[in-house]
């Protein structure tokens, strides 16, 4: 795929999405295929029986921990799920840290209201996102905070992640990293 102009100079590529098992999928088959140079974490769904019980924080090639369950107990809540945001901070922000000084391009999967409830979290992910460091990022549709302010932001590339787009998402975004892969082996 010719990558246009401005994915060739963005130094953020963003996908919004509103269906989480089409940002898994895609989240999925990106860190499997640039895992040497990717680093930052994963929001997964929990499941039981079909039923969604809640969400896990993964950092790439590292360690998981319950960001929001039923069963969780917390003064600290998002719809149903309570949240724990210490697995925010003891998972996703180590993962993202390590990844940034390895000079690898950063995953945020994803960046949502849950996020917005830790504020070292939030703090620490906008210094990385305006550090000039490369970011993929997944933004669940709805997070007008994150919405807005990728909407400003030059040097970013945003990508609506549908059905109908699929194709046209995997090769933006395999594209995309394709080429920063190259530019970091060249260094």
């Amino acid at each position: 795929m010719k990558l246009s102009a401005e994915l060739l100079k963005a130094s953020r590529l963003v996908f919004a999405f509103s269906d989480c098992g089409l940002k898994e999928r895609l989240s999925g088959r990106l860190a499997a295929s640039y895992a040497r140079w990717l680093g930052g974490f994963r929001t997964l769904e929990l499941r039981s029986g079909g039923k969604r019980e809640g969400y896990e924080v993964a950092a790439l090639g590292g360690a998981r921990a319950v960001l929001a369950s039923r069963a969780l107990v917390s003064p600290v809540s998002f719809n149903k799920y309570a949240l724990d945001l210490g697995a925010l901070e003891r998972t996703a922000l180590p993962a993202l840290e390590a990844a940034a000084a390895a000079g690898k391009v950063l995953l945020f999967d994803e960046l949502g209201p849950m996020a917005l409830k830790s504020e070292r979290f939030s703090a620490r992910a906008t210094e990385l996102l305006f550090s000039g460091a490369q970011c993929l990022v997944f933004l669940r549709r709805g997070a007008g905070t994150f919405e807005n302010a990728f909407g400003r932001m030059a040097d970013t590339v945003i990508i609506d992640l549908s059905e109908e787009g699929w194709a046209e998402a995997v090769a933006a975004a395999e594209g995309w990293l394709d080429l920063k892969a190259g530019q970091m082996e060249t260094k």
